[in-house]
């Protein structure tokens, strides 16, 4: 996929985490998350992001898409994991993240106003006040990046120092209609599509990356080479 805007400005690379999401973007808040375990790489270019809420369904015993039930595929169909290119405008602070690939996708698009509240802690509002979120840096530019893409030029592996997510798409399919459909309206079938585009969070030890976190909950913890 040809990258025809500007690098990511150095300040914003690296591997951050959310430590809150607040609505609206002014105190006081009419709702907080401290919870869900969102991380986001962002590379000179690409970037990765993953976020999976603490009401997950119980996925004991589950190996695969095949073995969940109903409740437990509304769940995976309706995460948000996503991953693309980053545009920022540093002089107005305006952020657009442009998803390519969506677990989850919607027709608004991801704009976000960034401001710095310390060296390592950044603040991004929604641009009408609906919402704030707040991220802590873990690692910056100076570590190395690797990336790899696919024939299709979509986003496999983004690797920021001894961080990484890997991504495994979707498989082919005749009509992307379930994307955008009422997950409550979808079969089984297709909402195993939809679940199908993977995104797993990994951390690497002695050479050794392990899964810490998973759109599919069952790969967590395994090692990947």
């Amino acid at each position: 996929m040809n990258v025809d805007v500007p690098a990511t400005p150095h300040a914003f690379r690296g591997v951050w985490q959310r430590t809150l999401y607040a609505e609206p973007a002014k105190e006081p808040y009419q709702q907080a998350d401290t919870a869900t375990q969102v991380y986001w790489l962002q590379g000179k270019h690409w970037h990765a992001d993953l976020r999976l809420p603490a009401d997950s369904p119980d996925f004991a015993g589950i190996t695969c898409l095949d073995d969940c039930n109903r409740r437990q595929l509304e769940w995976l169909a309706g995460l948000t994991a996503f991953a693309g290119i980053t545009q920022i405008d540093s002089e107005l602070g305006v952020c657009t993240w442009h998803r390519y690939q969506d677990l989850c996708p919607s027709l608004e698009k991801d704009v976000g106003l960034l401001q710095w509240i310390n060296d390592t802690t950044l603040e991004e509002q929604h641009p009408h006040g609906q919402y704030v979120e707040h991220w802590q840096r873990l690692a910056n530019d100076v570590v190395e990046e690797v990336i790899q893409t696919d024939q299709q030029g979509q986003l496999r592996w983004l690797q920021i120092g001894d961080r990484a997510m890997a991504i495994t798409p979707r498989p082919w399919a005749d009509s992307a209609d379930a994307l955008f459909a009422p997950i409550s309206s979808l079969t089984d079938s297709a909402l195993r599509w939809r679940a199908s585009l993977c995104f797993d969070y990994l951390e690497r030890s002695q050479d050794v990356w392990q899964a810490v976190l998973s759109t599919q909950p069952w790969r967590k913890g395994q090692h990947v080479k």
